[in-house]
């Protein structure tokens, strides 16, 4: 029995991670084959394809149901499925081919050092270390899902930045574009010197047809839609008034009883759970509790808050003990008097125990477990529940002292009640209606209900394959369900969405299936007309033109990073300068404005080459943390991925 209690205590996190992954790999086995049993899809169809091989709505909703009871967003539930389907679909064996799968081995090496990772973040934020085992067993499970895709794409992360290179001359250059500047000299010929220049229609057909493989377009819908705004009414701000009202009350009539005064906060949601720094209380907060009064209750911005002090102590920041965890409360009120009779002294016991050493801060502790360890010193010796189990505490050494309150503290946000949600579900139900199937109708019931009618547009951005959240309606916060119901739907198709405290009611006006971006012949005509101009122009740019209309200038400090020479927007110009490697040389240069030619007549500033290898290493350390987060989009790439979900599958 001591082996075994003395590996619960010392790894017993560790221990629990390995049983729930374990564990879990069955529930979620049996959770998935039952989904299989009792829900049927009534129409399987592809929801995805990955290199031609069709996911089913079947098979895409065994990933929905792993995150259903996840403690993410909508989207974050939306991507972890969305991603999973592909990893199993293409990355999976992707990886596995270059040796770089995932093993059963590598899950559980991870088990461990996932605990430690976990622990560490819990206790630097002061997590009780009687929760930290159900918490990090909590946080492995809801994790364990996409632990095998998260490792993979670790390993691969990590072999594509190991392929990093930089070489002394990107050091070189980088160096040399932050650390010199260039004066010189330029005559512009603007042009609007040319005469009318024609750009004919069969032109701009012919430049768009060249040039649109780099301007894809991957549809697009454009919405109409109303909003309704969920606000509480005076009603509701009413009955929320009193709740809070009623609360301070029967704190008032506590008469400083703590149980009493956390009994009536928690009624309305309120929380009294640990101990905090005096140096971190609301400055008005501090104010009330030095007048010896309470805090509020104020309305700001839609919020109740209140703030009652329950304790107020003077006492050491921290506690460091051993500890025995006993049997019984008996054997632990016991063995604390034995103790105390050998002078603290564990190892001198008639039976031998298992110690351990564990630390516990005020910050976070709650008012039970403060009270056994204020006024403690080094050397007291106390029986408590520790990790839920009667323990015998040795003090063995405090921190120190510092000021410490205890506040129940309300917070109680002002939201429409029932009623007034059913209400306004009502006004949304009888504009739809009435909104009928039309752009037309549509309008026409706005302007008859004073709605004002916006309009969006919603592109699809499944070209990134793992981007796919990216994917949204502009103007319209939160509308990746819109965006995507929207390339599920047809013109006229009209359906409400929640979001937050609004209520879209969005109805789809017009289609846009075009492959490429729809020819902008005046944009067309503007560039292919400045092409003609430069054309006509270039032969004439001499450093001496004696052209009409020809502008000189001078130019100081040009770099690297400039976008603009004599307050005009010139980056190919800018661009030209900061490139140039020698004075005295003619270079010539199309402007948004004219026709440029420069020279150079001094470049400042130089690279000390001692320099060059002190900063490869930060240079090599950017690029390998550029190309890790580059590398699952770099890696998925590879599939041909079509995303067809609709509505209820994102």
């Amino acid at each position: 029995m001591a082996s075994l209690n003395t590996l619960r205590t010392k790894y017993g996190i560790v221990l629990s991670v390995v049983i729930a992954l374990v564990l879990v790999a069955f529930i979620l086995g049996d959770q998935l084959s039952m989904q299989n049993r009792t829900n049927a899809v009534p129409e399987d169809k592809t929801v995805i394809t990955v290199n031609g091989e069709e996911i089913k709505a079947s098979e895409y909703a065994k990933y929905q149901e792993i995150f259903r009871d996840a403690n993410l967003s909508d989207d974050n539930k939306s991507d972890y499925a969305y991603q999973t389907a592909i990893y199993n679909a293409f990355t999976k064996e992707a990886l596995e081919q270059v040796g770089l799968g995932v093993s059963d081995l590598d899950l559980k090496s991870y088990a461990k050092v996932y605990s430690q990772r976990i622990t560490e973040m819990y206790r630097m934020y002061g997590v009780p270390t009687e929760q930290m085992e159900m918490m990090i067993q909590n946080q492995w499970i809801s994790n364990l899902p996409t632990m095998s895709l998260n490792l993979g794409y670790e390993k691969f992360s990590a072999a594509y930045s190991a392929a990093n290179y930089v070489n002394r001359l990107e050091v070189e250059e980088s160096l040399r574009n932050a650390a010199t500047t260039f004066n010189g000299r330029y005559v512009m010929i603007p042009y609007s010197t040319v005469a009318d220049v024609e750009v004919s229609q069969e032109e701009i057909d012919a430049y768009y047809e060249q040039n649109k493989l780099e301007n894809n377009s991957y549809g697009a819908r454009t919405l109409r839609y109303v909003t309704f705004e969920i606000e509480p009414t005076a009603e509701d701000m009413t009955a929320v008034e009193e709740q809070i009202m009623a609360v301070d009350k029967a704190v008032a009539e506590a008469k400083g009883d703590g149980a009493a005064i956390k009994q009536a906060v928690r009624s309305v949601g309120g929380k009294a759970d640990t101990y905090k720094k005096w140096a971190d209380v609301d400055p008005k907060v501090q104010e009330a509790i030095k007048a010896k009064k309470n805090y509020g209750p104020v309305l700001e911005d839609k919020t109740w808050s209140a703030s009652y002090l329950i304790s107020d102590v003077t006492v050491p920041a921290s506690y460091e003990f051993e500890v025995v965890v006993a049997a019984n409360i008996i054997d632990a009120k016991e063995l604390a008097e034995e103790v105390k009779a050998n002078g603290g002294d564990f190892t001198k016991l008639e039976s031998a125990v298992d110690v351990a050493t564990d630390s516990r801060q005020m910050t976070s502790m709650t008012e039970s477990d403060a009270k056994n360890f204020i006024g403690a010193k080094v050397g007291d010796i106390f029986t408590y529940t520790y990790n839920h189990k009667p323990a015998v505490v040795k003090i063995t050494k405090v921190g120190d002292k510092e000021r410490f309150v205890l506040t129940a503290d309300v917070k109680k946000e002002v939201k429409a009640s029932q009623l007034t949600n059913n209400n306004i579900v009502k006004s949304v139900d009888s504009f739809m209606a009435e909104a009928g199937n039309s752009v037309e109708s549509f309008n026409e019931a706005a302007n008859n209900a004073h709605y004002q009618v916006l309009v969006s547009v919603a592109n699809r951005n499944d070209y990134v394959p793992m981007q796919s959240r990216e994917r949204s309606a502009r103007g319209i916060p939160s509308s990746r369900n819109i965006a995507v119901w929207a390339y599920n739907a047809n013109v006229g198709d009209i359906k409400s969405f929640h979001s937050e405290n609004v209520i879209y009611v969005v109805m789809v006006a017009s289609i846009d299936e075009s492959q490429y971006q729809l020819k902008n012949n005046m944009a067309i005509e503007t560039l292919l007309k400045r092409n003609k101009q430069y054309a006509a122009l270039e032969s004439q740019l001499a450093m001496d033109a004696a052209v009409e209309g020809a502008q000189s200038g001078t130019f100081t400090d040009v770099k690297f990073t400039t976008n603009s020479i004599d307050k005009r927007y010139e980056p190919a110009l800018a661009g030209a300068i900061a490139a140039t490697r020698a004075t005295g040389v003619e270079t010539k240069v199309k402007g948004n404005a004219g026709a440029y030619i420069f020279v150079v007549d001094a470049i400042n500033g130089e690279v000390d080459p001692a320099t060059i290898d002190t900063e490869r290493t930060p240079d090599m350390t950017q690029r390998e943390s550029e190309m890790g987060r580059a590398a699952v989009d770099v890696l998925t790439s590879k599939a041909d991925i079509k995303d067809f979900r609709g509505e209820g599958e994102i």
